[in-house]
């Protein structure tokens, strides 16, 4: 896969369900190539393993207060990397044109480039996959969230936008 066309870019958002294979992803196609990552999910761990003395943190344990913190730290991370003129590559499901408004938002306001890569992935391909996660989600999120899926499209703001489909 040829990701020269999205890689000049200085923000990625790395898009797509639960159990998509966003990690697995970024790690074959950007890892040690010199770009940021920023992950929800492992600010969501830390902060909450941190806070709690090392406590195990589970999806159980999610709640949107807890959140809201989360979202802010990775909004002052992201802006920080970029003030010091880091690349970076935000990882999180963004399956709604809201969900990433406010990084396209930032992108503009900074002047920057920003692009998405959307895993698409059929629904039970990211159940089996997620069910296999050291940290599962719930399996009525995905099935929440699935339908809600808008994929990226260069008209929302993006200077380019790359879909990975997988069949069944």
């Amino acid at each position: 896969m040829d990701l020269a066309k999205i890689d000049y870019l200085d923000i990625i958002l790395m898009c797509g369900m639960y159990g998509s294979g966003k990690m697995e992803f970024a790690a074959k196609h950007f890892k040690g190539k010199g770009r940021a990552r920023i992950s929800r999910s492992e600010i969501r761990k830390n902060l909450f393993e941190m806070i709690n003395f090392g406590e195990s943190w589970t999806s159980e344990r999610f709640t949107e207060e807890d959140d809201a913190l989360v979202k802010h730290i990775e909004r002052k991370t992201v802006e920080q990397l970029l003030y010091i003129k880091k690349k970076i590559l935000v990882i999180n499901t963004f399956v709604t044109k809201k969900s990433r408004q406010g990084f396209i938002d930032i992108a503009r306001q900074m002047k920057l480039t920003i692009g998405a890569i959307f895993i698409n992935r059929p629904l039970e391909q990211c159940l089996d996959r997620n069910s296999k996660n050291p940290i599962p989600v719930p399996t009525e999120i995905i099935y929440k969230l699935y339908p809600r899926i808008e994929l990226p499209e260069k008209s929302e703001g993006f200077n380019e936008v790359l879909t990975v489909s997988y069949k069944q």
